[in-house]
C-alpha cells in the first residue's frame, strides 16, 4: 500500500513540475524581447539539378574492345580510340556508323545506391545503334559513342534498347561526367 501511494505522489510531483516548467517558458512577463527571424526564401533548392543535355548532336557509333596495356592511349597508336581524359582506350571494330544523339541525362537508380545514364538517339539512328550493339555483343565489346575522334561514352551492348543506350551502376561523378561530355563534344 505504501508503494502504491509513493507512485501516486511521484506521478503528481512530475505533473506539477511539468506544469511549472511550462509556465516559466511562456511568452509573458520578463522574457527578453524577441527579434524577428530574418526572412529566407522558401524555394531554395535542396539538391542541384541533375545534368541533362538536349539537342541534335552528330556522333559516330562503333563497337570496341577495351585495351588494357600501359601504352593504351599513345598518340601514335592509330588503331585505338581514347577517352577524353586519356585513361581508357578501345580497339575499334568495323566501320564507324553515323548517328544523331538527341538527349543525354542521368538519374538515381531505383534503390538510390547508384546512378543510371541514358543516351537517346534519333529514330533514324536506331538501325545503326542496333547493328553496332549486335557487333559489340558478338565480340564481347561495348558500343562506343564518339565525337571529334574521342570516346564520349562506352555502353554495354546489353544496354541498348530501341533508341536508348543505358549505362547503369555508376557512381555520381562518373554519371554526371558522362552527361557533361555531351555538353561540348
Amino acid at each position: 500500500m505504501i508503494g502504491h501511494m509513493r507512485a501516486r505522489v511521484g506521478t503528481t510531483l512530475a505533473l506539477l513540475a511539468g506544469v511549472a516548467l511550462t509556465g516559466c517558458s511562456g511568452g509573458g512577463g520578463s522574457a527578453a524581447p524577441s527579434t524577428p527571424e530574418p526572412s529566407t526564401p522558401s524555394s531554395i533548392e535542396a539538391a542541384p539539378q541533375q545534368p541533362h543535355v538536349t539537342g541534335d548532336q552528330q556522333v559516330e557509333l562503333r563497337a570496341g574492345l577495351a585495351v588494357m596495356t600501359d601504352d593504351r592511349c599513345t598518340p601514335e597508336e592509330r588503331r585505338r580510340v581514347c577517352s577524353a581524359d586519356g585513361t581508357h582506350a578501345w580497339a575499334p571494330l568495323g566501320d564507324p556508323s553515323p548517328a544523331i544523339l538527341v538527349a543525354a541525362g542521368t538519374h538515381l537508380a531505383d534503390r538510390h545506391t547508384s546512378w543510371t545514364t541514358v543516351l537517346r538517339f534519333a529514330p533514324r539512328s536506331r538501325t545503326s545503334l542496333h547493328a553496332v550493339a549486335h557487333e559489340a555483343a558478338t565480340t564481347g565489346g561495348v558500343v562506343l559513342v564518339l565525337a571529334g575522334g574521342r570516346v564520349l561514352a562506352a555502353v554495354p551492348a546489353g544496354g541498348v534498347h530501341g533508341t536508348e543506350a543505358t549505362v547503369a551502376g555508376l557512381d555520381k561523378p562518373t554519371a554526371w561526367g558522362l552527361v557533361a561530355a555531351f555538353e561540348s563534344p
